[in-house]
């Protein structure tokens, strides 16, 4: 696939190592010429010096025979010009934008997509928080994502010692499920491993459990944890992220206090996060944290834009009795060190992007993609169509030929959530089924129900 990326700042940075590393055919404009000679150093990429408003950049980037182009620039008009030209000189070019202004996404002066020739307006800022907001609703230790719009979550949370997790095999443990929840894999360290029914785990290890919404007490309990439920939240950092967060969770109902550096942001966020404390300060030291903590505030987010300060904050927060803490980490190579602190979730910008694209990238019936790890693997979402290939319908799941390094893990029909069974349950028409995948066989398991 013929991909051009437009910016090469943390998030196109990301994205192009992420889509070179699957061989995909990438082209990156950046108008620094020293990121720009940077990347080409370190990426097999074809890196253009040049601007989104520059429709010769743009050819040389081979816009006239490109499949995606996505904007991902930090200014929101250098973006919408670099999709909307891409669509005007190659209509079957799909596009994805990023904008900032949260005003361009909500509200009286949202943008229409589709009117603009855009395929997918996204931010960051709010995927991040959308993540947060998700963590923080979810009761027990790690986190949680939401999938097939709310029907279906995958839960990953941590093995303690007590826990039955630490026991039983998988087939034992499957006994005890729930009867719409399965154990698809785990992460240990910097591996992912896809689960059999023999396997077993160890403690530390995160499980990786797919079920619906209403099983996430059952799952909780067989794993010995006692249920949290948040209301008092502090945001360290109040930059953009922070803004999204802050003003998503007070609609909620959380009672919210952000702690910002600089003191114009935080007059300027206090002006307009009417319903939340906004206070100047670090907030990372260990004293400033331990007050906020003592103070009441269960759970902490920082989400400052700096890796090292941001993890050594979650850290802190942690070490000081927080219930539940959650660090913006771009680099997800900090994710061992992060699971082994006790720290609940690591959020990314970049991958928070990548999980909106990918099924973009992805040439088969892709609904949407959910990274695991630091992209060690991917959960899929495919959807068959009504006349699916015959190699995928008339035979047990457990007879299909998926790559090794794969598996399915629940399939949706007709709103129904099913587990499979290998040996009786055949796939149907209009099937949604979320498999689970390393990184290394994504490609083949996309060729197998493309």
């Amino acid at each position: 696939m013929h991909i051009i990326i437009v910016g090469a700042g943390r998030v196109g940075g990301n994205l192009a190592r992420m889509l070179a590393e699957e061989q995909q055919d990438v082209y990156v404009i950046e108008q620094d010429e020293k990121v720009a000679r940077e990347l080409d150093d370190q990426l097999d990429v074809q890196v253009i010096h040049g601007t989104g408003f520059s429709r010769a950049a743009l050819f040389r980037a081979g816009v006239n025979k490109a499949d995606l182009l996505l904007a991902v620039t930090h200014s929101d008009e250098t973006n919408l010009i670099a999709a909307m030209t891409a669509e005007r000189i190659s209509p079957n070019c799909r596009t994805v934008c990023r904008v900032r202004d949260p005003r361009f996404l909500r509200g009286t002066d949202a943008l229409n997509a589709a009117e603009y020739g855009v395929d997918l307006l996204i931010s960051p800022e709010q995927a991040v928080a959308e993540q947060v907001v998700n963590v923080l609703q979810y009761d027990g230790p790690g986190q949680v994502s939401s999938l097939a719009g709310g029907s279906l979550v995958m839960m990953e949370f941590p093995v303690q010692p007590h826990s039955a997790f630490a026991f039983g095999s998988i087939s034992e443990l499957s006994a005890e499920l729930p009867s719409h929840c399965t154990i698809v894999g785990a992460l240990s360290g910097n591996e992912l491993r896809i689960t059999t029914d023999t396997d077993r785990f160890q403690v530390g290890d995160r499980v990786l459990v797919l079920c619906v919404p209403g099983e996430i007490n059952d799952v909780l309990r067989l794993g010995g944890s006692d249920p949290v439920h948040i209301k008092r939240v502090l945001l360290i950092g109040g930059g953009d992220t922070g803004e999204h967060v802050a003003s998503a969770l007070s609609r909620l109902k959380f009672d919210v206090t952000v702690v910002e550096h600089d003191m114009e942001r935080a007059e300027a966020i206090a002006a307009k996060l009417e319903k939340c404390t906004v206070i100047h300060g670090n907030g990372m030291l260990p004293a400033e944290m331990d007050e906020h903590i003592r103070d009441g505030h269960q759970a902490v987010a920082v989400l400052v834009d700096d890796d090292s300060k941001s993890l050594l904050g979650a850290i802190t927060a942690k070490y000081y009795g927080a219930e539940k803490v959650i660090a913006r980490v771009g680099n997800q190579d900090y994710g061992a060190i992060a699971r082994n602190a006790g720290i609940d979730a690591l959020i990314s910008p970049p991958r928070a992007m990548a999980n909106s694209i990918l099924h973009f990238v992805r040439k088969s019936r892709t609904v949407s993609t959910t990274m695991l790890g630091n992209h060690l693997g991917e959960l899929i979402d495919f959807e068959l169509d009504q006349r699916p290939p015959k190699k995928l319908v008339e035979k047990p799941v457990g007879k299909l030929k998926l790559p090794e390094g794969s598996r399915i893990g629940v399939v949706i029909r007709n709103d129904e959530i099913i587990v499979p069974d290998p040996e009786t349950t055949q796939l149907e028409p209009g099937d949604h089924v979320f498999i689970v995948a390393l990184r290394s066989v994504v490609a083949k398991v996309g060729e197998l129900f493309g």
